[in-house]
């Protein structure tokens, strides 16, 4: 957890000192440097979230090239200069291996982002036959997307008792507001059922959130 909090301090100041540098740039909080030197690439190995990208800024006298294995990124930086691939390159999760002048190797290890999703209702308790209203929230970092995220749906999954899995019930979809994706859904449980809710979706091509599961919500007809 103090790693993790570290991490994200040194990228919300290296996001502060790219506004500074690149004030017209909209997504410059997103930005993460690395610094080329003399003695390679600094740091040699980033790991970042998913949603921010590298930035190589030369703080040699000297031009040097970066070169990906993969062959899709390839750029040289005059001294004083930055240089950058395109901004989804390294928009999903991965490891991107890359070389410096062809002698200093490093890499930039983008992980999932953290997300959370809640699931809830006003009461555990209804009469039989009624209807309840399971409603929650799935919450995704403001840099990661840096705008209000899209629609994104939401699985809702449900059990009778804990001597059986949680099965698919409903699929639903969380919708924005604000910075906040809602979601909810109308249940008529006939007996006793738990149930959690389940963010798992990815953009196309890879993955950019770790899976998430709300807390369990146990749900029971009154007794007639």
């Amino acid at each position: 957890m103090l790693r993790r909090c570290r991490l994200t301090a040194q990228i919300v100041l290296l996001g502060i000192l790219a506004m500074i540098a690149f004030p017209a740039d909209g997504s410059a909080l997103r930005a993460v440097f690395i610094a080329l030197t003399p003695a390679g690439p600094s740091p040699a190995i980033l790991t970042l979230p998913a949603g921010m990208y590298p930035v190589w800024l030369n703080r040699d006298t000297v031009p040097h090239s970066v070169v990906f294995a993969n062959g899709l990124c390839s750029f040289q930086v005059a001294p004083g200069g930055y240089g950058e691939c395109s901004s989804d390159f390294v928009g999903l999760a991965g490891h991107f291996a890359y070389t410096v002048d062809g002698t200093f190797a490093a890499s930039v290890d983008v992980v999932p982002e953290g997300r959370s999703v809640t699931l809830t209702a006003k009461t555990h308790t209804i009469a039989p036959g009624a209807k309840l209203r399971l409603h929650g929230e799935l919450d995704v970092p403001i840099l990661s997307p840096p705008a209000p995220p899209a629609p994104q749906p939401v699985i809702v999954l449900a059990r009778h008792d804990r001597y059986h899995p949680f099965r698919r019930f409903r699929v639903v979809t969380a919708t924005t507001h604000g910075w906040h994706l809602s979601w909810q859904l109308r249940v008529r449980p006939r007996s006793r059922t738990i149930y959690i809710a389940e963010a798992d979706s990815q953009p196309a091509g890879g993955q950019y959130w770790v899976r998430a599961w709300s807390k369990p919500f146990r749900v029971a007809p009154a007794r007639r």
